[in-house]
């Protein structure tokens, strides 16, 4: 019986009420008065109780010879109904708590991710981009590969089917072979002068450094923080050669050189 309490409980029918509601599982149905005797509590209680429970689909009411008489609805049915009230509530209100969730606070929120699960669990929070953009700075292949081109392969075919694009800022030394043509990606080449040791990400209000010798990634969640990187990056794509000019630029340099050679 206590483990049927408990149960209870879990959906939302707990105390008096769940005393009640076990008391008719047993007797099928009853009038308040013996729901009273039975379960030692005050006939006003109860009929508070049994308003519950009917409010809640689990508990019926009929009359029969002048008598109200309180039955058990279905139970695989009514509880289910319950249930599924209640992912219905959830569904629609994590929205709502979402837009509200850290707006009562100013203060940047710092989330450290360790080892290789760690990490990942990064790449998959960037998938809940809800600006659709992500600006990337990489330096060089070590995370990718620490995570592998599985796990990569895979990632950039969710961030694709949730149409969320790619700007990239890059050394000249990083080119992945696994990349092909459309990938909803754009990549420049940063200007010489400029080095990034880590690996970091921007998007939405979240700033994501990863260093990958360490294995160690952080998260800072700040309005403020991060629209002051994406300024610094926008600065940055803005003088930095797109992959187009660099193709072009690697032909001209081909093309002079087949000419002076056969000169």
């Amino acid at each position: 019986m206590e483990e049927i309490t408990k149960q209870l409980e879990i959906i939302g029918i707990n105390g008096k009420d769940a005393d009640i509601y076990i008391e008719l599982l047993k007797t099928k149905e009853a009038t308040v008065i013996q729901l009273s005797q039975k379960t030692a509590i005050k006939r006003t209680s109860v009929y508070y109780c049994l308003d519950s429970l009917i409010k809640k689909g689990v508990v019926g009411m009929t009359i029969r010879n002048n008598k109200k008489l309180y039955y058990i609805e279905n139970p695989k049915s009514s509880l289910n109904n319950i249930i599924v009230q209640q992912q219905s509530a959830i569904t629609e209100l994590l929205p709502k708590i979402q837009d509200l969730y850290g707006k009562g606070s100013s203060l940047p929120e710092i989330k450290l991710y360790y080892n290789l699960a760690g990490i990942k669990n990064i790449f998959e929070d960037v998938l809940t981009c809800k600006e659709k953009v992500a600006r990337y700075y990489i330096a060089d292949s070590s995370v990718d590969e620490m995570l592998g081109e599985d796990f990569l392969k895979a990632f950039v075919k969710k961030r694709i089917a949730l149409k969320i694009k790619s700007l990239s800022l890059r050394s000249a030394g990083y080119a992945p072979e696994r990349e092909t043509n459309y990938q909803l990606r754009e990549i420049r080449q940063m200007p010489k002068d400029l080095f990034f040791s880590s690996y970091m990400c921007l998007y939405d209000n979240k700033s994501v450094v990863i260093l990958a010798k360490e294995k160690i990634g952080f998260i800072i969640e700040s309005n403020e923080y991060a629209q002051a990187q994406k300024t610094i990056f926008n600065t940055i794509w803005n003088i930095s050669a797109s992959q187009k000019d660099i193709i072009n630029t690697t032909q001209e340099k081909e093309d002079d050189l087949d000419y002076w050679a056969k000169q």
